[in-house]
Order: C-alpha cells, then structure tokens, then sequence
C-alpha cells in the first residue's frame, strides 16, 4: 500500500511539473541581451511562434530609446532586444518610427545608412492616370530598416527608417507591364520585381464627391457669415 502511495505521488509531481512547464514555456524577457551591463527589464509573456529580436546600428553610443512606451539604453550593436511580431513603435531623438517584424531579426539604424532590409506590404497594381483623384499614381507602402532611395523607371523619391508611403508617376501608355523596383544605398541593394496594369479608362467619382462636398461646406460657411451679418 505504502509503495501505491508513493507511485501516485510520484505520478502526480510528474503531472503537476508537466503543467508548470507547458504554462511557462513561453516566457521571454522584454529588454537587452548580449550585454553586461546592468539594465531594467521587464517579463513579458510571447507566443514562441512570434518573437523577433531587434539590435540597433548607431554611430555611436550609448543611445536612449523607447520602444512601445519602454525606456532602455542602447549599449552597442550587438545588444538585442526580445519582441513580439507585428507592429512596434520606436522612439529616438523626439522621433516615432514605426516597424513589422515578422518572427526574425531585424538590424535598425536610427542615424545612418546600412544594407537595407526591407518589407513591401502593397503597391498599385491598377494604375488610372485619369485625374480622377484615385490611383493617378504608383503608391507604395513599404517598411525599411534605414535610410535608402527607392527608384521606379527614371524616378527617385528617399525614405528612412519604420514605415514610408511613397507615390511615383506614371505617364506610360495603358497597358500591362512588369519592372523592377530598386531600394538602394551606400551599402547594399534590394530588387523587387513588380507587375501593374495601366488603365485610363476606369474612373470613379472620387474627384467629383470630394469636390462637391467642399462646395456644399463652403456655401455653407458663406451663408452663416451673411446672415449673421
């Protein structure tokens, strides 16, 4: 009887340690690794399927930074910090720079160029030259870990760190064509080919609804200051 006892207590802290385990396993710390310095961190808890670690390329340190409403102290460039995915906010230098991290390691520089590192989340595939006020030009949502130039056919526009929305030009003849997209600097280059239809022929109202509006706002605005006369 007395071994029946021990082997279902044996049993039950087996269980009971399984649990723990299970429960605890997706512990990570949010703050800096790879450092020997003394530095606040704070738990929090982080699907292992969507931690990503950031480290941050500065000219030179240390550097303050926040990063979602948390103050850390950047020591060098090989300290990391343990994130979630998805959307974070950064903050240096009275700056908010928005970024996408998607289960990786991800390499920022605030200051300076480095090789670029890039995320595009959408382009115009459908572009209607029309001035009709919508999707006259190429927009282009993209995230960027530094500062770079973005080139489209014989166009230029800059970008910098976290997130950029940038519109080029098109004056092509309709039709459908496939290019390449160049994100470059001084120390490396990112090509991605793309694929779009020019359209002149569809047009929307877009222009005309907004233009009407300001109409009816501005009479309005007109009217009251007469009769208040």
């Amino acid at each position: 009887m007395r071994k029946l006892w021990i082997i279902l207590l044996l049993l039950l802290s087996i269980s009971i340690f399984g649990r723990i385990t299970i429960n605890f396993r997706f512990l990570f710390t949010f703050g800096s690794t790879n450092t020997t310095y003394s530095q606040y961190v704070k738990i929090h808890y982080i699907e292992d399927s969507s931690v990503s670690t950031i480290s941050f390329n500065f000219n030179t340190y240390p550097q303050d930074i926040i990063i979602d409403n948390e103050e850390f102290t950047v020591f060098s460039k090989t300290q990391k910090f343990i994130t979630g995915s998805g959307r974070i906010i950064i903050k240096y230098n009275n700056r908010k720079y928005e970024f996408l991290l998607q289960n990786e390691e991800l390499e920022i520089s605030l200051d300076k160029e480095i090789k670029p590192n890039i995320k595009i989340i959408s382009y115009t595939k459908e572009v209607s030259p029309n001035d009709d006020w919508y999707n006259d030009s190429m927009k282009i949502v993209l995230y960027s870990n530094t500062f770079g130039i973005v080139k489209l056919y014989d166009y230029e526009k800059l970008i910098h760190p976290g997130k950029n929305e940038i519109y080029f030009p098109i004056d092509l003849n309709d039709g459908n064509y496939q290019t390449t997209l160049f994100i470059y600097n001084k120390k490396g280059l990112y090509k991605k080919d793309i694929a779009f239809e020019v359209n002149r022929n569809k047009k929307t109202a877009t222009k005309y609804i907004v233009l009407s509006i300001l109409g009816l706002f501005s009479g309005f605005i007109v009217y009251t200051i007469i009769n208040n006369k």
